[in-house]
């Protein structure tokens, strides 16, 4: 049998066309038993790009892709050289670089022909019916290509472009499928999703088997004049019901268009599931049922508009109170033909239109306000003069009404007719304002009455305001008086109290001197029996144990506890003698702090001693209620009245100690300071109490002022040390806030002359 080409080439000619344009069309070349070339024709030429003279004696893989394998040509070469033809499809090289695609046949040549052995396996192309003798050798080899590169390109387009369309259709929402007569082609995940079949399920029914029965014929009969091309519109849009796999009933919005497909023709269609807008639409149809329903069983005149203006719903109250038909004013956006003489929109389309806040009051003139009931609505009250026999007055509320995402659809509006109320309130008034003339007759008639009352009963009072005066000055003086006799009472106490501790400081220096020195003494006697005990307990040692001696030398030892004695007695000893060193402190400490300044009599002090044994002093009064820090820096002696400084540091101190209320420790914090360029000391006592108001700063250093009961502290009061730190040319400052606590300072010249002239 011929080959192909060979039986096209016979054919050409037979009709008449001339064999060498013929080859000319025909990429024509020849080569040698190893691939060499040896002819080409100008076609080759052509495609390749090279010239014969450059193709000559080169190897054929010069124009060589490289998009095929090297097994492949091996398995060609092998097919050839077994005196098989070959026939596929090659991709090529130009010189340029670009690709191009040839389908191409291989024919073995030997010097006889005959039928040709069969061609081995996995070549890549085919073998043909022409080839050597049995035992021949080819040692040529005749190739006939046709360039093929635009159906090449056109299936890769194809490819590439059926690769997308897949992609694409993956990835959108919306579900895609491809039919033919029902017979599902190809469908998306999404279609999977929305149905709750598997693809492979899908692809084996027909579509129209998940149409709900009453639709599918309909659908079924459309979808075949579409297929047949009968219609003149490129798409149709169905709104078709479906039942998934659960029986669940969803709704699809489906544009189909008809497109080519393999050898005819088939169905695309992409589907929107709008189950969710259905389930809106029937219950905003059910919504729209029942508030016709409640608008028109309504006494309470109401009309209704949507979201452009047009009325809805008009009951028959609002017929009656407007004088308007309901078949006037429905379907239409004309509203204010009921209300007024000119268009303009009723309280109801401004809220509709979303800009009620600007533009409302160009039309209300502010007699309109928001609802305190409807979240969104607003109320108004006008008088219509076209209603009724003699107008009417209206009290109308407008209300939006939204739907499930809350947008406005459209506005309600309730009219209530208070013309009655409006004419009662007439009647009131000028009734009111007779009453009022008449009342203001009477007052007259009364005032003139009254004020002669009222002079008479002012004189008395001012009588009885100058007594009243003068009794109050009175208790205030009284007062005042007794609380100055209780500060003098307490600091006569005091000063009493005072003498008597340094009486009693002196008193017990006596026994104390002699506890001290029976102490040292009794220390000494000790030390000597220590020494006896320890020389008989070594004499008894070197006894006999069994010696009656040493038997009765162990039993009184250990009778008595000797050995604890011994060892107690030093720490005892001890003991005793810091108790007595803290009660001669103590004592110490009382007769400088109750020390009298004989005459007035300056000194140089140092006042770190003062403040230590003043915090001895109340001590007592201090430690169950705060804790007392000290930050002392390096002062000089300053010259001073020791005990008088030592009376306004126990003010100070105790008056830190009950500003901590009760139930809690506080902290006290004394701190001292030297500023050397000025020649002055200072003293600082700051608490964590609970501070001194505003309003008392001013008056806490007056005399006799205190917001203590009497009895409580020293009784001296900020008064007598404001007058001491004076005296010596200082001052006594104090920050407070309420709740955060105290600070007083007391400012001190290191020398009297330097801060005190003339105080004495």
């Amino acid at each position: 049998m011929p080959h192909p080409a060979e039986q096209d080439l016979t054919e050409l000619i037979a009709l008449g066309v001339d064999p060498a344009l013929l080859m000319d069309s025909l990429q024509l070349s020849l080569a040698d038993e190893n691939g060499n070339i040896l002819y080409v024709n100008q076609a080759f030429c052509r495609a390749c790009g090279y010239t014969r003279e450059e193709l000559l004696g080169q190897p054929y893989r010069l124009i060589a892709s490289n998009r095929q394998p090297p097994a492949f040509f091996t398995a060609m070469w092998n097919q050839l050289r077994a005196g098989a033809a070959w026939q596929g499809e090659l991709s090529n090289r130009n010189r340029d670089g670009g690709e191009y695609w040839i389908e191409l046949t291989i024919l073995p040549v030997t010097r006889t022909s005959c039928a040709p052995p069969p061609a081995p396996e996995g070549g890549g192309g085919q073998a043909t019916g022409t080839g050597p003798a049995a035992g021949a050798l080819p040692h040529r080899f005749l190739g006939i290509g046709k360039d093929i590169s635009r159906v090449v390109s056109a299936e890769r387009q194809a490819r590439r472009s059926a690769e997308r369309f897949q992609g694409l259709a993956e990835t959108v929402g919306a579900a895609i499928m491809l039919h033919r007569g029902g017979k599902l082609l190809y469908v998306n995940r999404a279609l999977e999703r929305c149905t709750g079949y598997r693809r492979e399920e899908l692809l084996e029914c027909a579509f129209f088997d998940l149409v709900r029965e009453d639709q599918r014929e309909t659908l079924r009969q459309r979808s075949a004049a579409m297929l047949r091309g009968e219609g003149e519109a490129e798409a149709e849009l169905h709104e078709v019901p479906i039942l998934t796999r659960g029986g669940d009933l969803r709704w699809l919005d489906v544009t189909v268009v008809r497109i080519a497909y393999e050898t005819g023709h088939a169905l695309l269609a992409t589907a929107l599931d709008v189950t969710g807008r259905k389930q809106a639409e029937a219950a905003q149809q059910h919504i729209q049922q029942v508030l016709q329903q409640i608008v028109q069983g309504s006494p309470v005149p109401t009309f209704v508009i949507d979201s452009a203006g047009v009325v809805t719903h008009w009951n028959h109250a609002c017929e009656l109170v407007t004088d308007t038909p309901a078949s006037q004013m429905l379907g239409r956006g004309a509203a204010w033909e009921a209300f007024y003489e000119y268009e303009r929109p009723v309280l109801a389309e401004l809220i509709v239109t979303g800009d009620i806040e600007r533009r409302i009051d160009s039309y209300y003139h502010g007699n309109v306000r928001r609802s305190p009931i409807i979240p969104g609505a607003y109320e108004a009250e006008l008088f219509f003069p076209r209603s009724g026999d003699h107008g009417r007055w209206l009290f109308f509320t407008a209300a939006p009404l939204r739907d499930l995402d809350g947008r406005i659809i459209g506005a309600i509006e309730t009219l209530v007719d208070m013309s009655e109320r409006k004419q009662a309130e007439e009647a009131l008034r000028r009734a009111r304002a007779e009453l009022e003339s008449k009342v203001e007759q009477r007052t007259a008639q009364l005032a003139s009455a009254k004020a002669e009352l009222e002079a008479d009963v002012s004189r008395r009072a001012a009588s009885e305001q100058e007594a009243l005066r003068r009794n109050t000055e009175l208790t205030e003086l009284n007062a005042r008086l007794q609380d100055a006799q209780q500060q003098l009472l307490q600091s006569e106490k005091l000063a009493s109290i005072g003498q008597l501790a340094a009486g009693v400081a002196h008193e017990i220096n006596n026994p104390i001197g002699y506890v001290q020195s029976n102490l040292g003494t009794l220390e000494r006697y000790l030390a000597g029996l220590g020494a006896v005990a320890s020389a008989l307990a070594a004499a008894a040692a070197q006894l006999p144990p069994e010696h009656p001696a040493a038997i009765a030398a162990r039993q009184a030892r250990e009778a008595h506890d000797y050995d604890f004695i011994m060892e107690d007695l030093p720490a005892l000893l001890r003991q005793s003698r810091e108790g007595v060193d803290r009660v001669r402190k103590i004592v110490a400490d009382l007769k400088d702090f109750s020390r009298v300044d004989s005459g007035q009599d300056w000194q140089w002090s140092d006042l770190h001693a003062g403040l230590d044994s003043t915090l001895n002093i109340v001590n007592n009064e201090i430690k169950y209620r705060a804790e007392v820090v000290k930050e002392y820096a390096r002062l000089p002696e300053v010259e001073c009245l020791p005990s008088q400084l030592n009376q306004v540091f126990l003010n100070l101190l105790v008056n830190a100690a009950h500003a901590i209320p009760d139930g809690r420790m506080g902290r006290i914090l004394i701190r001292t300071g030297h500023d050397a360029a000025a020649g002055k000391v200072w003293v600082e006592v700051s608490d964590d109490g609970v501070g001194i108001p505003p309003e008392l700063i001013k008056r806490i250093f007056d005399p006799f002022f205190t917001t203590k009961p009497i009895g409580k502290g020293t009784g001296l009061g900020l008064s007598l040390a404001y007058g001491i730190v004076k005296k010596h040319g200082g001052e006594l400052q104090v920050e407070s806030e309420p709740g955060q606590g105290s600070r007083f300072r007391v400012m001190l010249p290191v020398r009297r002359g330097d801060g005190a002239a003339g105080a004495a």
